[in-house]
């Protein structure tokens, strides 16, 4: 049995097992690659007409923006820390 995969604007749009002939299954538009040898290839895989590469890693979501309250007490301890290195002068 080979694995295909169905490539789509650059990229790998799904994988298919068959025993069947990929080339008279499908509409010949559908450009199939055999990935037989390649188990990890996956959705999402980049292909350059030659080669593959995973996808990039997701961007980190990010930070959660601090609420007011968070902000105040923040500003609050760094009050402090002034009052405290001040006397200290």
């Amino acid at each position: 049995m080979k694995t295909y995969a169905r490539i789509q604007d650059g990229l790998v749009a799904e994988t298919l097992k068959t025993e069947g002939d990929i080339t008279s299954m499908f509409n010949p538009a559908l450009v199939w690659v055999d990935v037989s040898s390649r188990p990890d290839i996956a959705e999402g895989w980049q292909f350059d007409g030659t080669n593959f590469s995973p996808p990039p890693a997701p961007i980190p979501a990010a930070p959660a923006t601090a609420t007011i309250a968070e902000l105040q007490a923040q500003l609050a301890a760094l009050s402090a820390q002034l009052v405290t290195l001040s006397a200290k002068s």
